[in-house]
């Protein structure tokens, strides 16, 4: 059967539990493993990766891709890591699309080199920020190699971008059925279509839109599973809240790690309900 496995972000742990005493790495990352999640992600060190180890947590690494030198820096920086499954920003919003297919393909070529997953997340100010950047790169990139770009799927920067009412989801948000049913890495923060971030909780319960947001998630499950060569396959999950610093998060609201942990409950419920483990 399909496996979920829950990524902690340290970029969620930025600034807490204030910027004046943020905690040390290594709290961070104890902290990650004590709430239940199986891998922790963020621009990765030698440090980090051995804490993360220490704590029996698997790793997901990330850079930012904008020249080819990066890419060949920091595929071979993580094959010497051991780190195997990478997020990647992919150019800035103003590459221009032939570049951003060149980065892809030339992280494609890492990837082989070096034996790592290089998979680009649908985000703001990279060559994926739209759907429509989004679409070009996959088609270009499938006509050009005849197989799929790994992507780390991202829905709630797509849906912010165009607008999305809840009942466009499946249609806008899932139309590359073939992408997202071969992706292994997914961010999942909630959103709606004029929210990049929801509370997980407002006065102590759940809220009509995050519930949408739940019912999504395991929409995204569903189609993901309705593959039979993922039934022996591994869903990696980040459970995404970005710090109050990053603008995501509002001041008045739960700690951004503390919304995460219960986020983390609530989709690892979710696809147990769904019948997977």
């Amino acid at each position: 059967m399909p496996a979920l496995r829950l990524v902690g972000n340290l970029w969620t742990l930025s600034g807490h539990p204030h910027p004046d005493i943020e905690w040390p790495l290594a709290r961070k990352i104890a902290a990650i493993k004590t709430a239940g999640f199986d891998a922790v992600t963020g621009y990765l060190d030698e440090a980090a990766v051995g804490l993360a180890r220490m704590e029996g947590l698997d790793c997901v690494g990330f850079f930012w891709a904008t020249d080819f030198d990066t890419i060949a820096r920091e595929a071979a920086r993580h094959r010497t890591l051991g780190v195997e499954l990478l997020t990647v920003f992919l150019g800035r919003h103003d590459t221009p699309p032939d570049d951003v297919l060149s980065l892809g393909l030339a992280l494609a070529d890492a990837g082989k080199r070096h034996g790592l997953y290089l998979a680009p997340e649908t985000h703001r100010d990279t060559g994926t920020e739209t759907p429509e950047k989004t679409t070009a790169l996959l088609a270009s990139f499938r006509q050009t190699r005849g197989y799929e770009l790994p992507i780390t799927w991202d829905f709630s920067h797509p849906a912010l971008v165009k607008h999305l009412a809840r009942a466009d989801w499946p249609d806008r948000l899932l139309a590359e059925h073939e992408n997202i049913r071969a992706a292994k890495l997914f961010h999942f923060r909630p959103f709606n279509g004029q929210h990049a971030q929801l509370p997980v909780r407002v006065n102590g319960r759940r809220i009509p839109e995050y519930e949408e947001f739940l019912t999504f998630f395991e929409q995204v499950i569903q189609l993901w599973k309705s593959v039979p060569e993922n039934r022996q396959q591994t869903m990696w999950v980040c459970p995404e809240l970005g710090p109050v610093q990053s603008g995501y998060s509002l001041s008045h609201e739960l700690p951004p790690w503390d919304q995460a942990k219960i986020l983390a409950e609530d989709l690892r419920e979710v696809w147990n309900k769904s019948g997977a483990r």
